[in-house]
């Protein structure tokens, strides 16, 4: 007679017996695993919660993809909790799918059909991405690996996500699926893609049909105009072409000219359907801080593009632009600005004299300009040059000029220097910019530029360049 005794029953016995037991722990032995840090534990663990690695860049139809990684196994005693043992493997949504000769421009949808793999051609094209979900078991260190067919008419050209989810933790990547032959064209059989090959085997069978050949995806990005003034709009509008496309773009301003970081403006616009098209609109600063050379950026996964377009002071004529107090315009004038730009010529001369409005008299103060270099790509080989009547070199890039680079530094924008005998805050962007500029002003304040005649030269070769300057006229208390 056999008599059944249950692990409990025994225990409770040994125990009534007056046996002393060991103390027993219950639960799942591999995954008791030690700490990482622990000297007991033989796995090397990962810092982060999830890693892992593909095969390839780039998979073409009928590759697999091979997925390795591992992970930090979680400590639980529940026997129930079967997450812990479970690493799931996703392609959750196609980011762009590339439009073939063959493509019915319609994304994947869902679908009850089922792969099989004795015949690839009777997948239906509308067979959701969700028939790749895997589950698969990690091992007591938490490795895994699996591989997932890149199955035609499940998959086509284009960038997929990957999602791969641990517990709570989750990574993404993008896979790249690049069939160059069907991108190509060449010719398919009626029923799927010929076994003798999608190109160079055409004969003209009645059973084949020839594709004409498709381009790949492009984004375009135009701007409405090439040449704004300060305090335009600037219309930007884009498309996504050749794709089906579900992700954002990520829009950027920049400007060559800004004095910190040259990023003006950001947008993000999540975009979805086939050759989707984006709008964004952009207004520059008024006034002379306006002018200069901006870069248009959009980035996508599929790739980086930039339009640049220009901001001329054409607002800024050349003539005396008195600047009266807001009180009263009775009041006299204790500031004017004269003004001169587009100035296309090497050599520039600057002659102070004094001003006289309405009995008053204001004297020279401050000097201002900028240089605008045309030609993308000589802003090093293109340089201002500016010295006194007597000779002396203020800012230039020869070895005897005070002043060579840019002055800006930690706590200062301006470097001093001595102009026959007086001192002067002098400020210089450096060279390699679009638009050099710099300002001249005596270092005390409510006193004169004494040096009335300076010189500029425009060092160059034949490259299109504008000056721009202006003198700032004061009344002196």
């Amino acid at each position: 007679m056999y008599v059944k005794i249950s692990i409990i029953s025994l225990f409770a016995l040994l125990l009534v017996g007056g046996v002393s037991t060991q103390s027993m722990v219950f639960g799942d032995p591999a995954f008791n695993v030690p700490d990482k840090y622990s000297p007991e534990s033989e796995c090397s663990l990962p810092d982060e919660a999830i890693t892992f690695s593909l095969d390839k860049d780039v998979y073409q139809l009928g590759d697999e993809i091979k997925i390795s990684g591992q992970v930090i196994p979680a400590q639980s005693t529940n026997l129930a909790d079967q997450s812990k043992h479970n690493v799931y493997v996703t392609f959750p949504y196609a980011k762009s799918i590339f439009i073939t000769p063959s493509d019915d421009r319609t994304a994947n949808a869902q679908s009850s059909s089922t792969y099989d793999s004795d015949n690839a051609s009777s997948m239906e094209q509308t067979t959701s991405l969700s028939i790749l979900d895997t589950t698969l078991r990690i091992d007591e260190c938490g490795n895994f690996e699996t591989s997932v067919k890149v199955i035609p008419l499940v998959f086509k050209n284009g960038f997929y996500v990957l999602n791969i989810k641990y517990q709570h933790a989750e990574v993404q990547t993008n896979v790249f699926v690049l069939d160059e032959e069907i991108q190509k064209g060449c010719f398919k059989a009626n029923s799927f893609l010929s076994e003798s090959g999608r190109c160079g085997d055409y004969k003209g069978d009645d059973s084949d049909v020839e594709l004409s050949a498709a381009p790949m995806p492009e984004i375009i990005l135009t701007s409405d105009k090439d040449e704004y003034l300060p305090g335009e709009k600037v219309k930007i509008s884009g498309q996504i072409k050749n794709a089906i496309f579900n992700d954002t773009v990520e829009l950027a301003i920049e400007s060559s000219t800004a004095s910190d970081n040259n990023q003006l403006n950001t947008e993000s616009v999540a975009l979805r359907g086939t050759e989707p098209i984006f709008t964004w609109k952009y207004e520059i600063p008024s006034g002379a801080s306006g002018i200069g050379t901006y870069s248009i950026i959009a980035n996508t996964h599929l790739d980086s593009v930039t339009k640049t377009f220009t901001v001329n002071d054409e607002s800024i004529v050349t003539e005396f632009a008195a600047q009266k107090t807001t009180e009263s315009p009775t009041l006299p004038v204790k500031k004017i600005i004269e003004k001169h730009n587009r100035i296309t010529v090497s050599q520039v001369q600057i002659s102070l004299d004094e001003k006289v409005s309405d009995e008053q008299t204001l004297l020279p103060r401050v000097i201002q300009g900028s240089l605008f270099t045309a030609a993308r790509g000589d802003e090093s080989s293109v340089n201002i040059q500016i010295t006194t009547s007597a000779g002396d070199c203020v800012i230039g890039q020869d070895s005897g000029c005070a002043v060579n680079d840019s002055t800006r530094k930690p706590g200062s924008i301006y470097d001093q220097v001595q102009i026959d005998g007086k001192n002067y805050n002098v400020r210089y962007s450096g060279t390699d910019v679009r638009l050099e500029k710099f300002t001249i002003i005596p270092a005390e304040s409510n006193t004169q530029i004494d040096m009335k005649n300076w010189s500029v030269s425009i060092l160059k070769d034949d490259q299109p360049t504008k000056f721009y300057y202006k003198v700032s006229y004061v009344l002196l208390e």
